[in-house]
C-alpha cells in the first residue's frame, strides 16, 4: 500500500482538484473518456499542471497519477441519453475510496495496476441503457454509506494584515512631540520543552548541528557520512530530496535538479532559478537541509524536542520569518532564532570560562568582542559585550550578498577567460560545465589558503585544460571584496561609539575567514591578532546549542535561574511614512533606530492630514534613508476613521519590536474608538496553510 501520507495528500489536495477538473468534461461526448489518448490530453495532463507546486514536487510516478486518473474515469462518469458524459454526485466519495486502496509505487506509474486489466471503456453503450457507467473498477467502489464523503480542504486562513501598502494617499504627518519609549512587557511563559534540544547553523554553503553533552559541553553532531559540516546543497529528483555530498556530486551531472546557496534568496518569493522545472520558495529548499540535520541529530539523541536556528545579524524581518517557516516545514519546534555573531560569542565566552557547568560566572571584567563573520554567502560584523554571564550586542552591520561564493566567482571568471583565450569557447555557456567550474573554483580557493599556487582543471565540450593561479593573483583580483568587509567593520566600530583600543578581542567566524588575506587585513586594521581558539565552522552551532539549552531551562519552572542572558539589537531602523508639513513631501520618520536593544516599544503621535478622512494608513518601512522609496516596505496597518474627524486630530502609533524580529503595530485616533492592531506579515512569506502543505508534500514518504 502507499504510505499514509500519500493517501492523506490524495484525499486532502488531489481528490478535490480531480473532481473539479473532471467536472469540466461533463456534457462532452463519451469518447472523451473512452479514448485513452484523448483523455490524457484533456484531463490527465491539464489537471496535473493545475495542481499546487508542493503536490507536483512529489512526482507523478510516486503518486501513480496517470494510472489513478485512468481508473477514475470508470468511477466518476456515467453516460446520459445523448451519449454525453455526466459526473456522478458521489464522485468525491468514490475517488477517496480509490485513494485509500492505492498500491505501493510501481516501476511504471503511467500504467494501470498489474492486477487490473484495462477497463472496458470501448464497449458500445446503447440508448436503451443510458445510465451505464463508463467502466467499473475491478473491486467495486464502496457505497456512500461505507465511506463517508470527504470534505474539501479548508480555505487558506487570511493573513493578519495587508502585506501591500494600500493605495490611499499618505494620511499622517509628523508632529513635533518627542518619541516616548517604554519597556516591553515580559513575553508569556514558554511551554515546557521535554527532550533533547539542538542548535543549527543553517549556512549558505555549509551547515552544522550541535547539542550539549551530559557534562553540559557543546558538541557538534556528525552527519550520516561522518562529517561535522554538511554542504547546504539539495538535490530534488523522483526518488526524493538528497542533501550534502551526494547532492554536490550530482550537481555537475544534473544542475537543473540541484539548489545551493538558497540562504541568499531567503525573504524572496522564489529561489533564483527553477529546480526540477519548478520555481520553489527558498524556505522550502532550506527546510530540506534542516530536515536532514534533524535526522542526523535524532540518530544520536532520539526525538529532538526543540531547535534554535541561527541567522545573519543583518537579516531583515522577512528573512527571519522565512527561516522560521523553513523550520516549521521541516517539522521542527523552533524555540527561537539567534544572530550568528551572538551565537559565536556565546560559544567563545563558554570556552573562555565565563560560564562553568553550574552557570556561575568566572570572569572578573567585561570583554568587548568584535565578531567578524564571513561565511559562504553572507557577511556580518557585530560587537558583543560579555559581562559575566550576560551577552549584549552593541552594534551590527553586514552584507547579505557578500561571502566566500563571491571569491569563488572571481576564480570562475578567471578560469573561463583562460579557456576562452586558448580554445575560443566559453565553459560558462553550458550548465554542466559551469557547475563543474564552480566546484573546482571552491577547491582552488581552499588550496590557495594553504599554498602559494594552485592548478585548476576545466572541462568543456570534451576539452580538458588546466589553468594556474597564484595566491597573489587571487588576492589582487578579490581586493575589492575584502575592502567591502573592511569598510563595514570600521563603520560598526564608529556606530558603537568605540575605538580599536576599547575592543578587547577580534573573533573570526565562518569558513572564509581562513583566507590569509582576511587575517592580514584585520591585523592591519585593528592592531590585534584575531582570535582562533574556537572553530570557525562549529562556533555558531555550538553557541546556538547553549542558547537552546537556556530556553529549555526557562520553560521549566523547577530549573532555577538561567545560566546566562542574551540581549540582541535590531539591524535595520523601523519607521513610518508620513507627510512633512513644511515641504508636503513624503518622508520616513524613524521610530526605532538601528542598533536599539530588543525588545523595545515606542509610541509617537502624528496628525491626520485632512478633515473627513475615511482611512488612516500606517505604512511601515525598514531602512535608514529619509526617502521612503529607498527603504524596504514592511506592510501597512489601516484604521477606518469615523466621519468628519477634523484635520490635525492626533493619531497615536506604537511599534513593539520583539527579540526575534517580529513587529507589532498599534494605532488609535485619539478621542475615538477607532483603532487597529496587527503583527505585520509580508506578502513574500508563506501562510500557515502553505507551510502545512509544503511539509506534507516535500516529506511525503516520512512519518516523522
Amino acid at each position: 500500500m502507499a504510505s499514509p501520507n500519500i493517501i492523506e495528500i490524495y484525499i486532502q489536495y488531489l481528490v478535490p482538484a480531480i473532481v473539479d477538473g473532471l467536472g469540466k468534461l461533463a456534457g462532452t461526448p463519451k469518447d472523451t473518456a473512452v479514448d485513452e489518448k484523448a483523455f490524457r490530453q484533456v484531463a490527465v495532463d491539464p489537471i496535473w499542471n493545475s495542481l499546487p507546486v508542493p503536490v507536483r514536487m512529489i512526482g507523478r510516478k510516486k503518486l501513480r497519477w496517470d494510472s489513478f486518473l485512468l481508473e477514475a474515469r470508470g468511477l466518476v462518469f456515467s453516460v446520459n441519453a445523448d451519449m454525453k458524459l455526466a459526473l456522478r454526485p458521489d464522485a468525491t466519495t468514490r475517488l477517496a475510496a480509490l485513494a485509500r486502496r492505492l498500491p505501493a509505487e510501481s516501476a511504471d506509474a503511467s500504467a494501470p495496476p498489474p492486477s487490473a486489466p484495462p477497463p472496458p471503456l470501448a464497449a458500445p453503450i446503447t440508448q436503451s441503457n443510458p445510465s451505464i457507467p463508463l467502466a467499473m473498477p475491478v473491486n467495486p467502489a464502496p457505497s456512500p454509506a461505507a465511506a463517508p464523503p470527504v470534505a474539501p480542504p479548508p480555505a487558506p486562513a487570511p493573513k493578519a494584515a495587508p502585506t501591500q501598502v494600500a493605495p490611499q494617499p499618505v494620511t499622517s504627518a509628523p508632529a513635533p512631540s518627542p518619541v516616548q519609549a517604554s519597556p516591553q512587557p515580559a513575553p508569556p511563559p514558554r511551554s515546557e520543552v521535554n527532550g533533547p534540544v539542538v542548535g543549527i547553523d543553517l549556512g549558505t554553503t555549509y551547515s552544522v548541528v550541535a547539542y550539549l553533552d551530559a557534562h553540559g559541553r557543546p558538541v557538534s553532531i556528525p552527519n550520516a557520512v561522518g562529517d561535522i559540516i554538511t554542504p547546504s546543497v539539495v538535490l530534488l529528483d523522483e526518488s526524493g530530496p538528497v542533501v550534502g555530498k551526494e547532492a554536490v556530486m550530482a550537481s555537475a551531472m544534473e544542475p537543473e535538479k540541484v539548489a545551493e546557496c538558497a540562504k541568499r534568496d531567503m525573504g524572496s518569493k522564489f529561489y533564483r532559478h527553477k529546480v526540477n522545472g519548478e520555481f520553489l520558495p527558498p524556505e522550502v529548499i532550506s527546510s530540506v537541509i534542516l530536515r536532514s540535520l534533524k535526522a542526523d541529530a535524532e540518530r544520536k539523541l532520539g526525538r529532538v524536542a526543540g531547535v534554535v536556528i541561527t541567522v545573519p545579524a543583518y537579516f531583515d524581518e522577512a528573512r527571519r520569518q522565512a527561516t522560521i517557516d523553513a523550520g516549521k516545514i521541516a517539522g521542527l519546534n523552533v524555540l527561537d532564532i539567534l544572530n550568528e555573531p551572538t551565537a559565536a560569542a556565546i560559544a567563545y565566552g563558554y570556552q573562555l570560562g565565563f560560564l562553568d557547568p553550574a552557570g556561575r560566572s568566572t570572569a572578573t571584567k567585561p570583554l568587548r568582542v568584535l565578531v567578524y563573520d564571513l561565511g559562504g554567502g553572507t557577511f556580518d560584523v557585530t560587537i558583543v559585550e560579555i559581562q559575566g554571564n550576560s551577552f549584549r550586542a552593541i552594534a551590527t552591520d553586514g552584507d547579505n550578498a557578500l561571502g566566500g561564493k563571491d571569491w569563488d566567482e572571481t576564480i570562475v571568471q578567471y578560469a573561463a577567460e583562460q579557456f576562452i583565450a586558448q580554445h575560443r569557447e566559453d565553459p560558462r555557456s553550458n550548465p554542466a560545465s559551469l557547475q563543474e567550474l564552480w566546484l573546482n573554483a571552491e577547491t582552488t580557493k581552499k588550496t590557495l589558503t594553504e599554498r602559494p599556487k594552485a592548478t585548476m582543471f576545466i572541462n568543456h565540450l570534451g576539452i580538458r585544460m588546466k589553468a594556474e593561479i597564484s595566491r597573489s593573483q587571487f588576492e589582487e583580483a578579490t581586493a575589492a571584496l575584502l575592502g567591502r568587509t573592511r569598510t563595514t567593520t570600521e563603520i560598526v566600530v564608529r556606530q558603537a561609539g568605540l575605538t580599536w583600543a576599547t575592543i578587547d578581542k577580534v573573533l573570526l567566524v565562518g569558513g572564509s575567514t581562513r583566507m590569509p588575506q582576511v587575517v592580514r587585513m584585520l591585523e592591519d586594521l585593528t592592531g590585534k591578532s584575531p582570535e582562533r581558539s574556537v572553530s570557525v565552522d562549529e562556533a555558531v552551532a555550538q553557541g546556538a546549542a547553549l542558547y537552546a539549552n537556556l530556553l529549555q531551562q526557562g520553560s521549566n519552572p523547577k530549573a532555577g535561574p538561567p545560566q546566562f542572558s542574551v540581549t540582541n539589537i535590531n539591524s535595520h531602523s523601523l519607521g513610518i511614512v508620513g507627510v512633512d508639513s513644511a515641504t508636503g513631501r513624503r518622508r520616513n520618520q524613524i521610530l526605532i533606530p538601528k542598533n536599539t536593544p530588543l525588545p523595545h516599544t515606542v509610541t509617537k503621535s502624528f496628525k491626520m492630514q485632512k478633515t473627513g478622512q475615511e482611512k488612516v494608513v500606517i505604512r511601515v518601512v525598514e531602512g535608514e534613508s529619509e526617502r521612503p522609496e529607498a527603504c524596504i516596505q514592511v506592510g501597512a496597518c489601516t484604521i477606518q476613521a469615523p466621519p468628519d474627524v477634523p484635520a490635525g486630530t492626533p493619531v497615536q502609533v506604537s511599534y513593539s519590536y520583539q527579540p526575534d524580529g517580529r513587529l507589532e503595530v498599534r494605532a488609535q485616533i485619539v478621542g475615538h474608538k477607532a483603532a487597529a492592531v496587527t503583527v505585520l506579515q509580508r506578502d513574500r512569506s508563506l501562510s500557515n496553510d502553505e507551510v502545512a502543505m509544503w511539509n506534507r508534500c516535500v516529506f511525503a514518504d516520512s512519518s516523522a
